[in-house]
């Protein structure tokens, strides 16, 4: 029920401070975007910015909620009562996945087409938007400053986009298969193009390993960087 709770807490303050206004502001731009794609390329274009919208949402707006909830003294009271971490980390996660997936549906519907397989299509921005808000709280807990939090976000996010050099057919390499993108990027393709179930399945082992990975990491470093210091009262700031 705590999970439940926090779940719900966390769509009040995205809805609260105007998350889903600019989601709906964002998701009109890349549907003016598309109509101006020669129709050959909107299928690709919209998969690119499927790809990327789970990535930015999760990476920069879980961080972002985290800090703003800091400034706030929201962990404070939050924690003092018999909140579990893991709780807190999966309400966040599975928030913005939902949010995310809203968002993918609506780009990829731009197009006038339906993934071939609505399953895989799905799977693959819950995950990808999962395992980015995780990184993002990763990376938020161990910052003082947004600047901070904005620039380490970036550092991160840089190995995270080379697939897409592998998927535009500019530059491949087998490394890239290590990379959860890579998982995203085949799960985001339509099986009709060659995507084997060989292939979704790896995706989705894939993902989910970086998944733990990542939960594991927020999980250590927002006990390092945040509980240890509930009570300083320290708030975010602007300035590096």
């Amino acid at each position: 029920m705590r999970g439940l709770t926090l779940f719900l807490f966390d769509l009040r303050f995205q809805w609260r401070h105007g998350f889903y206004y600019v989601y709906i502001f964002v998701c009109i731009c890349y549907w003016i975007l598309l109509r101006f794609v020669p129709e050959t390329y909107q299928e690709i274009a919209a998969i690119v910015l499927t790809f990327s919208d789970p990535a930015a949402l999760g990476l920069i707006m879980a961080g972002g909620m985290v800090l703003l909830e800091r400034d706030q003294g929201v962990h404070d009271p939050l924690f003092v009562a018999p909140v579990h971490l893991r709780d807190y980390l999966l309400a966040k996660a599975f928030s913005l996945s939902l949010l995310s997936l809203a968002a993918g549906w609506v780009i990829h519907m731009a197009t006038g087409t339906i993934p071939d397989s609505p399953f895989a299509f799905s799977t693959g921005i819950v995950l990808t938007s999962t395992f980015m808000t995780l990184l993002s709280i990763g990376i938020a807990a161990r910052q003082r400053t947004i600047n901070g939090f904005i620039l380490m976000a970036q550092v991160y996010a840089i190995p995270l986009v080379l697939p897409l050099f592998g998927f535009l057919q500019l530059w491949h390499t087998d490394l890239f298969m290590f990379l959860p993108t890579e998982g995203t990027l085949r799960l985001l393709v339509s099986p009709g193009d060659g995507l084997s179930a060989g292939s979704v399945l790896f995706s989705v082992c894939l993902l989910s390993l970086w998944n733990i990975a990542a939960y594991f990491w927020a999980y250590r470093s927002y006990t390092r960087h945040v509980l240890m210091r509930i009570g300083e009262g320290g708030a975010v700031h602007g300035e590096i």
